[in-house]
């Protein structure tokens, strides 16, 4: 049976389960693009596949039950494979691995053609489309992006692919609260940007930010006006680091140099203090009634969890928002 909607600002679940061969090749078809090609053997038992659709990032289930053979043509998005149960073997780039519960890998180089193998495993995916890392991990706005390259599809540490795991069940947290206050864009987009930056943390690339020379003289009170003048007027967009320095005219180090020397924090704390006052302003301003609500405002503004929000908002007004709301 398949099951199929379209993404329209909310996480959208989708669901496929297929005991037919050639079904299951549509399946693969239809999820991962139109250069897969899968052969499949029928063993009676079905395929079954989940997937939240976050727009710019896939959150997926799979349990695979019948004899399966992918081959691929570059998928132009980044796919990261967790199995829990069984093994499957794929090969890259001149590299050829088997993989099984309990560990973490790279499918392919984003940019090359690959294939993999696979019977009776389940396995959870993360599918990253890779404008999430470039958003994350493009240095210098006038140097040409090199496609990315993992040296190693597997873990720098055993630290390093427990943190990846810790950040994908957060993620799965915020995604499957499907229709919720949490699902927000400005929360959404955040978690994607989280699990670019934490994939690129986990396994060895070639996106890893390098100081330039000229990043320690770019961070003048200049270019932070720039930057605190693009976060204040734009605060109620999708924005991240890459963003700010981009407008800012220089790179994200030099932005994060400017913030800590002349402010003593760094420019996404300041985004989330700017977003926690317009946040404040909203719940001041709501009519009793209006069905204004403190987890709705809160994910208005980046902030998923209820709870820390009002945490910090404590902290920082000297009240709860509730408080505010109600006053």
């Amino acid at each position: 049976m398949l099951t199929d909607s379209v993404y329209a600002g909310l996480p959208v679940r989708t669901q496929y389960v297929t005991s037919d061969p050639a079904e299951a090749a549509h399946v693969y078809e239809v999820t991962y693009g139109q250069g897969v090609r899968l052969a499949a053997v029928a063993t009676g038992r079905p395929l079954r596949h989940s997937r939240w659709n976050a727009g710019a990032y896939f959150l997926d289930d799979i349990s695979v039950n019948m004899d399966l053979r992918v081959n691929a043509e570059p998928l132009g998005n980044l796919v990261i494979t967790a199995p829990r149960r069984g093994y499957y073997g794929h090969r890259c780039d001149g590299i050829d691995e088997l993989v099984g519960p309990g560990e973490l890998a790279v499918l392919f180089q984003p940019d090359l053609p690959g294939s993999s193998w696979s019977c009776d495993v389940e396995l959870d995916s993360v599918v990253l489309d890779l404008s999430l890392i470039d958003k994350v991990a493009r240095a210098d706005p006038d140097r040409p992006v090199a496609p990315l390259r993992f040296s190693s599809f597997r873990p720098i540490s055993a630290d390093a692919a427990w943190r990846w795991r810790q950040t994908v069940k957060y993620a799965e947290s915020v995604v499957s609260a499907v229709g919720g206050a949490s699902a927000s864009p400005l929360v959404l987009g955040g978690v994607g940007r989280l699990l670019a930056a934490a994939t690129l943390a986990t396994f060895p690339n070639n996106a890893v930010r390098e100081e330039r020379p000229g990043d320690r003289a770019d961070a003048h009170p200049g270019t932070l006006r720039r930057a605190i003048a693009f976060i204040e007027s734009h605060a109620g967009a999708d924005i991240g680091l890459v963003d700010i320095a981009r407008a800012a005219a220089t790179t994200p180090r030099a932005v994060q140099l400017a913030f800590r020397r002349q402010l003593g924090t760094t420019a996404l704390a300041y985004l989330r203090r700017v977003r926690l006052d317009l946040a404040r302003q909203e719940l001041s301003r709501a009519a009793p009634g209006d069905g204004t609500t403190v987890a709705g405002v809160a994910a208005r503004w980046g902030f998923a969890d209820p709870r820390r929000f009002a945490d910090r908002y404590l902290a920082t007004y000297g009240e709860l928002p509730g408080r505010t709301l109600h006053r």
